[in-house]
Formats: structure tokens, sequence, C-alpha cells
């Protein structure tokens, strides 16, 4: 059930962070090289004094800032393992990551049978490629620079790494569906909502923005930071200003995704809060304000994630990767999840106000139900984009109908399984599902209620589901959920538009008690299985609205 800490009590708020970024920011800028070289540890005394008047001491924050950058540039610094970072791919706080990869390559598809990642980069001579190799070298020779026998190790990102890249090989045949055999029966094309916002739906732009301020204004990182990592806690001016830290800490896991469509201005504020981020969260461990469990594995998984950013799958920007469900090379629903969905983030915004951590044997039912939760929603949207990192999709054997039930079976089981080890992995859950309903390019409000059934040449009814007609494991679910209350009729659930929904969010954060209410509300809604199935079963259910961007970065 993990272990037991003492939850922070100093209060720091977000201007007393934010004052930290802008003076990290200008030492940056405007570096005094006879500054006196502070010690780590005047650092944390002065860095304590400085964030504990009513008024941040400016002028301190920025003496403590210019010696945590020179002394970290001179390897005196560590930031997660037991060794400072001796190179940029293990230093979580360069503030220079940006994976964009300059490739004539067309990719490799079907990646040959038998062939490892050194096979498809000497058939290719791809760039990402080689990126993504070089970058995984760099972090599993220097392991003792990272916390590597945690939640994450050597091997696994290896695993993560292969599971990527080699994702276009053992391509399977069509699936069977209830109606009968692929070679006789087809599966309709499969369609998505147009992933732009909706202003019938979303939250004008402006009014979003004064609801969720942030630095950076891309929507989809609004939406990770204040529904998912934020929404794991409710509003505390006491520890704010950590958990926002831990919000930007992640900033890389942001720019690995969409660093080719965010600007320059945009991705170096990500760059530079990033870093100031990780700095802020050191210096809190240091002075007792953090847990060092939480850091060490946050900043590994930032690493991790930092490998898999420099990959793209060429084949699928050239239209190599034929559309349609059909699966591939899947070795398990976690193999690069753990690291791809960017979990650890969230993980420890929670353990800062429950003391909670999540021990490794307890880990993966975390990763399996959200990673289910994910791919299972995004079905549809990476079917019609041709993605085939979900791993829902490259796992398709068989009847597809059976295997669709099957797993909304399994994210129920691991859901529930997940809310029930303790109340940090039960916050990751929930707010996992509510970044789902409420982020914009999920479209879960038009994919729950808009979709149509399908017409089909045999006249066949919709087969029957058992996840949806047997209610045991949804009653489960709701058992778990139960010590969390409810806001009844007038709580969030996937009928609502995300303009409500913001709202909402926005007012039921302000208290502890209608937070979890509203976290458990969504959860709720979200993993009913009929609304399930109506998001994820692309045999009876077609999208039949407006698709336009197919991949639009939100």
């Amino acid at each position: 059930m993990g272990n037991t800490f003492a939850p922070q009590t100093r209060n720091i708020p977000v201007p007393t962070y934010l004052a930290w970024v802008n003076a990290w920011i200008e030492v940056l800028a405007h570096p005094k090289q006879d500054d006196t070289v502070l010690s780590l540890q005047e650092q944390t005394k002065t860095f304590i004094q400085a964030t504990s008047c009513s008024i941040p001491d400016y002028a301190s924050l920025k003496r403590v800032a210019f010696s945590f950058q020179r002394r970290l540039r001179n390897g005196e610094i560590s930031l997660g393992g037991k060794a400072a970072p001796s190179c940029t791919e293990t230093d979580p706080a360069s503030g220079d990551y940006r994976p964009v990869s300059k490739c004539s390559c067309r990719g490799l598809y079907p990646i040959p049978e038998n062939a490892d990642i050194f096979a498809v980069l000497a058939q290719t001579n791809c760039v990402s490629v080689r990126n993504t190799i070089n970058a995984l070298q760099a972090v599993t020779e220097r392991e003792n620079e990272w916390s590597s026998k945690s939640w994450y190790t050597p091997t696994a990102l290896k695993l993560a790494v292969d599971e990527l890249i080699l994702a276009n090989s053992d391509i399977q045949p069509p699936p069977d569906t209830c109606q009968g055999p692929a070679s006789v029966t087809q599966i309709p094309p499969v369609l998505a909502p147009d992933r732009r916002p909706n202003p019938r739906t979303d939250s004008y732009q402006d009014v979003h923005r004064q609801i969720y301020p942030l630095a950076e204004g891309i929507k989809f990182c609004v939406d990770a930071k204040y529904y998912f990592v934020l929404g794991t806690v409710p509003n505390n001016p006491a520890y704010d200003g950590i958990v926002r830290a831990i919000a930007d800490s992640g900033n890389d896991i942001l720019i690995g995704d969409y660093c080719e469509v965010a600007d320059e201005t945009t991705l170096n504020l990500l760059q530079r809060t990033g870093a100031a981020a990780v700095a802020f969260l050191k210096l809190c461990v240091l002075s007792g304000s953090f847990s060092p469990w939480a850091f060490d594995n946050m900043m590994s998984s930032i690493l991790h994630f930092r490998v898999l950013g420099y990959y793209r799958d060429h084949a699928r920007e050239h239209n190599l990767v034929p559309p349609g469900v059909y699966g591939s090379r899947m070795k398990g629903i976690t193999a690069h999840r753990c690291v791809d969905l960017g979990l650890f983030v969230a993980v420890a915004a929670a353990s800062l106000v429950t003391g909670k951590t999540i021990g490794v044997s307890e880990k993966d039912m975390l990763i399996e139900a959200c990673t289910l939760i994910n791919d299972l929603i995004d079905l549809r949207s990476d079917t019609a984009r041709r993605q085939r990192e979900n791993v829902v999709l490259r796992g398709v054997r068989g009847n597809l109908c059976e295997y669709l039930d099957s797993l909304i079976g399994l994210c129920l089981e691991r859901s529930a399984a997940a809310i029930r080890t303790n109340k940090t992995s039960a916050l990751v859950v929930m707010a996992y599902c509510n970044w789902a309903v409420m982020g914009s390019h999920h479209k879960l409000f038009e994919l729950s209620t808009q979709v149509s059934k399908v017409t089909n040449s045999t006249g066949c009814n919709a087969c029957v589901y058992h996840s949806v007609d047997n209610r045991h494991q949804y009653q489960n679910l709701l058992s778990a959920l139960a010590p969390f209350g409810t806001l009844g009729q007038d709580g969030p659930h996937v009928g609502r538009t995300r303009a409500e929904l913001d709202i909402g969010f926005g007012i039921c954060r302000l208290s502890e008690k209608q937070h979890l209410a509203w976290l458990a509300d969504v959860t709720r809604s979200l993993l009913e299985p009929l609304t399930m199935r109506r998001i994820v079963d692309v045999v009876h259910y077609a999208w039949t609205g407006s698709v336009g961007d197919a991949n639009y970065c939100p």
C-alpha cells in the first residue's frame, strides 16, 4: 500500500513560486559575474528565508537562482540521482530540450519481422530514430544520475523505446466482428470529430484563460495542467505554489509532444519555466517542503519521456501506414505508456497532500488503468489519424467486438483496483478521467452524445457487450468511488458541454469536499459501460459529424 510521509506544512502560495520563476529567468538573461556563489546549504537557508516572508525577498531569490544555475553547470547539484547530471540528457533543468528532427526519410512500413531498433536505423537512416537511440544510451549509461531502481529503470526505458519504434511490425489481418469474418464483412471507415475547439461547446478562449491562467497560451498545456496535474488537488494557498511548480516541471513532456506546432516564444517560455520549476522543487526538497521520493521519481519520469519524445513515425507522416482497425506489435499494455502518459507528475501532486506514496508493486495497476482509459477514448481519433502508438489499436486480435468488450471490463476492474489502492492512486485515476472529459481535443461530449448506430447489410442488431449488461464490474467501481462523495444532479457528466464543465470545475476546486465529489462524479460518468461502448464501439456506432482537421493540435 506504499509508504506514508508527512505532508508539507510550510505555506508557499503561487505568487511566491512565480517570483522565483521571474528571478530565475531574469538571472538567465542578465547574469552578474561578480556575484558570490552560495553553497547549496547557503542557498537552502536563503531560499527558506526569502519564501517565508509575506512578500518574497526578490533580491535573495535572485542570489539563490544565480548560485543554483552556476553550481548546476559546474556539476555540483544532483537532480534525483546520487550524482549530478553530466550531460543534457540527464539534466531535467537544462532548459534546452527541443526534440525537433529535420529528416528526409519516409520511415519504414511494415518493419521487417525480427528487426530491432538498430536495424530500423540502418535501413532508414532516420534522424529521429538516431536521436532516440542516442538519448536512450546517454540516459541508461548514467543511471547513477537519476533514480533508476524505483518506478523507472534502464530495462523499462529500453522496452519503451522498442515498443514505440517497432510499433509498425507484426501487422495483423483485419479483425472479425459479430457480423462475421473479416473476409465477408467490413468495419465502416472510422472517423472522429474535428479536434479544433467548437464555440458551441468550448469556453471562449479569453474566458478560459481567466478561469485557468497560465503563462503559455497553448490550450493543450492548460488542459493537461489544470484538468489533470493541478486537478488532483483542490485550491489551497498553503501548497498551490508547489503544485504549480510540479505541473510546470513537466513542461518537457509538453515540448516533446507538441514542439513542431508551438511558436518560438512559447517554446522558450516552456523551457525556461520548466527549468525554474525543477530548481524550485529541488530547493523545496532540501528545505523539507517536498518529498524526496516524489522529486526523484518525477525527475526520472521526465528524463525517460524526453528519450521517447525524440521519436516521430515518418511512415505515418508520409501516408505509408494503412488506415483502419488492425493489430500490430504490442508487447504489453504498459510497455511504453508507463513513460508516455507522464503520470508521475500527477502522482507527485497528489502525494503532496495525501502524504502517501505508491509502491513499485502497485504502480502497474495505476498505469494500466490510465492507459486503458486513454487509449479506449482515443481509439476513434487515433484510428482516423493512423496513430499507431495506441495500445488498444495495436492489440486488436480475433473478434473485435469481443476484444473491445473485454477491454472495457478490464478498464473498470483496473480503475476500481487502483482507486482502492490508496488515496494518491485514486486521485490520479479520477483526475485522469477529468482530463479525458474536459480536454477539448478528446471530444467526449461529442462522442458520447452524437454517434449514430450503424445500419449494416446483414440486418443484425448490435451484439451484447457483457461489460454493459453485467453491471458487476461497474458496481464494483461505484463502490470504490463512494467514499469520495457526489454532487448529485449538479455534478459533471459527459453530456455537459466543456464550457459548462469549465465553470463548474473552477468553482468546485475551491472546496476540498466538492473537489473530491466532482472527480468521483466525472469518473462515474465517463466509465459508465454504455457510455464507454458508444465511445469505442467502431463496429456499431459511427461518427457522422464534422471531421475538420484530423491532425489539429489544440
